[in-house]
């Protein structure tokens, strides 16, 4: 169980303090009781700039989970193998596979993993760990894998592709989170939540045999959604009993502000440098 946790924003749509880059991406930096785990890398721009200014060093990272293989989480993978040889690097078989966004005019966006960053995982084959089902990191930090989907997800989920001529949906079975085990309870982390927060939280509860979750964090796919979706979520954090939620990247603020009136006391700030620490009492 960890005793000491701290969750500090290298990538985001928003930035707390001066100095740093913002971008529409996410990257979490998990220091636990001593061992490092990233989460995503963000879109490509930010997370070298800001993990020197916030004096992160990349190179100490023991294991990097991306949570799926859009390149606003994965577009800085390049440049963190450049700078990490030791690390292993979990995701799911078909993170980078061709990805695309249906757009209303114009042709189809690429927005998977950028070919540079497909490369240089090819080069690291032996720290590369494929997994569709929860998988242990660390000690007491895990991915979720696939995330059954027993309740809606984003609607907004239908957009997206394998290939350019939009004919091959792509379900985004490659979404998954990262759930901890620590002192004040259980923790999720969340890259973007294509999955939907409660499948992420229900999914959770099923792997941990813990209905009550402690702190929720990270990207919850809000941003193009309406009041009707950020209910389900809302209820979700409300049923669970989460104490601490702090809403990331394509969160969207509408969905923020709903989160912050309905859990005033709960919902924290985010953005670079933004620092949410658990240890102990």
């Amino acid at each position: 169980m960890i005793k000491k946790l701290s969750i500090k924003v290298l990538s985001d749509n928003y930035v707390s303090a001066p100095g740093l880059i913002a971008e529409h991406g996410l990257s979490l930096l998990i220091e636990a009781d001593g061992g490092y785990v990233l989460l995503d890398t963000g879109q490509g721009r930010a997370l070298s700039v800001n993990s020197e200014v916030l004096g992160c060093d990349l190179a100490e990272v023991q294991a990097l989970a991306l949570s799926h293989g859009h390149f606003d989480h994965t577009g800085a993978l390049d440049q963190f193998l450049e700078r990490n040889s030791r690390a292993t690097i979990y995701l799911h078989p078909v993170a980078v596979r061709p990805k695309f966004m249906k757009r209303d005019a114009g042709p189809a966006r690429p927005v998977g993993t950028p070919q540079s960053c497909r490369d240089a995982l090819a080069t690291v084959g032996d720290r590369v760990v494929w997994s569709r089902t929860a998988v242990e990191m660390l000690p007491d930090i895990w991915c979720t894998g696939e995330i059954p989907r027993h309740a809606p997800g984003p609607s907004d989920n239908s957009n997206f592709f394998h290939d350019e001529d939009c004919r091959e949906p792509d379900p985004l079975v490659d979404d998954q989170a990262l759930f901890l085990h620590t002192a004040q309870g259980v923790v999720v982390l969340c890259g973007c939540a294509h999955a939907g927060v409660v499948n992420t939280l229900d999914h959770v509860a099923r792997l941990t045999g813990d209905e009550r979750i402690f702190a929720v964090a990270g990207g919850f796919h809000l941003s193009h959604a309406s009041r009707d979706e950020w209910e389900p979520a809302g209820n979700a954090f409300g049923r669970r009993d989460v104490r601490l939620i702090a809403p990331c990247h394509c969160t969207g603020l509408g969905a923020r502000a709903y989160f912050r009136d309905r859990f005033p006391s709960r919902v924290i700030e985010t953005g670079v440098g933004s620092r949410l620490r658990l240890d102990a009492s």
